[in-house]
């Protein structure tokens, strides 16, 4: 009986053992990249305009998923301006300050959004950012879906964001319309710190 017992033991702590470990690696591949630190961009591996890519541009982020928040300081009509931006990996949607705008006329002061709505899923391995960008030009109206996309280097030493543009909505018949050769945005940052 004594013999039995150990036995019964024995196969129950070996049990035990086993879904732990099973139950680990199936946490550990579904664990999702940590954003947080400082972070440099790199303007020799982005493709962003050497114009607007400035060697000192950093970023900082703070990400306890699924909030995700960017303070970075951009230039407005030649001023620096912090800003400071919060999103939501479980898609719930969220509101910031406008960056990217249509202008029928580049060269004045166009009159542009304050703020952009926005939604914010995980998509495997990469945070995909999706919202819209409009212009009404007399009768026409002109969409472009912006997406933008945040990946970690698997060493976690490399950030790479990517935007495109996607011309959305039905164009009027007869109409004609030249799609840009554009590649993506791509901005690529090193780390300079990890911060929790």
């Amino acid at each position: 009986m004594r013999r039995r017992n150990i036995r019964m033991f024995t196969i129950l702590v070996i049990s035990l053992i086993g879904a732990v470990m099973v139950s680990g690696q199936a946490n550990k591949s579904q664990a999702k990249p940590d954003l947080s630190g400082a972070w440099r961009l790199d303007p020799g591996r982005s493709n962003i305009g050497k114009s607007r890519a400035a060697s000192n541009e950093e970023i900082r982020i703070t990400h306890l998923d699924p909030e995700l928040k960017i303070f970075t300081t951009i230039v407005v009509n030649g001023q620096p301006d912090q800003r400071e931006f919060t999103y939501y990996t479980d898609g719930r949607g969220e509101t910031n300050p406008a960056t990217v705008w249509l202008s029928t006329n580049p060269q004045a002061k166009p009159s542009h959004p304050p703020e952009t709505a926005s939604k914010t899923k995980w998509n495997g391995e990469k945070i995909v950012t999706r919202y819209t960008i409009r212009l009404i030009a007399g009768t026409h109206v002109v969409e472009e879906e912006v997406v933008e996309e945040w990946k970690l280097s698997v060493d976690g030493q490399t950030l790479t964001q990517s935007r495109r543009f996607v011309m959305r909505g039905d164009r009027e018949p007869g109409s004609v319309f030249i799609p840009s050769d554009r590649p993506d945005d791509k901005r690529v940052y090193n780390l300079v710190s990890k911060e929790d």
